[in-house]
């Protein structure tokens, strides 16, 4: 671990793009990180050089892209779509760490189809756009790559927001929704507050508390370690929602 690193390469191609940039933000695994801006106009190459200056002689543990996207396209240089990624990006495989992985942050890159209103879709099928289009990524860089179904700007943290595609060099993928990508903690404490908040909504203040137990234990199952498991734990026992002035159920008055 010590001589491993991750590496956050940016497209610098609007002033969002800059912002994120100019944050150099690390990601929740703590690596120690090296940042690139990449500017307009970039060759792949040029872009190869970059990534591996800032690794410093290190193995790239993580190497996170992040550009704008939409279904199956990629707006960073040599990799805008499956049909069109340059090979100049194999020059990294001897870069990377033991079972290293490439994080493709723009929006919707795994979608099926494009946008609508943030969200895409995602249904499984091995010849959908997005799937393709990672598969492309992984096959040249020889690494694991993962991308998002939805809309991102999770940054801050290099989360993900929605579900995720991962796929293999061999074309073997998998989807995963937050709560289940451990290395992604940040996306799973999101969703368990919203889904702590629509038990209340939805069942704890119409005093449906049966519902609302059975919510809970849900979500406790799905989101194990966020401070919303822990509070859905207080509320658990008999009477803690049922009185107002028991533990946590302050918030929830009947």
């Amino acid at each position: 671990m010590a001589n491993e690193v991750a590496v956050h390469a940016v497209y610098l191609e609007d002033s969002t793009m800059i912002h994120v940039f100019n944050l150099k933000q690390g990601g929740p695994d703590a690596l120690p990180t090296g940042h690139t801006g990449i500017p307009k106009g970039c060759s792949p190459q040029k872009v190869v050089e970059k990534i591996l200056a800032v690794a410093s002689g290190k193995r790239i543990k993580i190497l996170r892209l992040l550009a704008h996207g939409d279904a199956g396209t990629f707006h960073f240089p040599g990799i805008e779509g499956r049909r069109s990624i340059s090979s100049k990006y194999t020059q990294l495989r001897k870069a990377f760490a033991p079972v290293a992985r490439v994080e493709i942050h723009g929006c919707g890159c795994a979608s099926e189809e494009e946008l609508d209103d943030g969200k895409g879709e995602y249904t499984g099928d091995p010849k959908g756009r997005g799937v393709l289009f990672l598969w492309a990524v992984a096959q040249t860089f020889n690494v694991p790559v993962t991308g998002g179904v939805d809309s991102q700007g999770n940054w801050d943290d290099w989360g993900y927001a929605g579900v995720t595609v991962a796929i293999f060099p061999n074309g073997k993928f998998y989807a995963q929704k937050p709560g289940q990508r451990w290395w992604d903690p940040g996306s799973g404490r999101e969703e368990a507050r919203r889904e702590l908040d629509r038990i209340e909504a939805q069942y704890i203040r119409k005093k449906l508390y049966a519902q609302a137990r059975a919510a809970l234990r849900n979500l406790i199952q799905l989101y194990p370690a966020t401070p919303e498991a822990a509070e859905a734990k207080l509320l658990l026992p008999a009477g803690a929602m049922e009185n107002p002035n028991q533990g946590l159920a302050t918030k929830w008055p009947g």
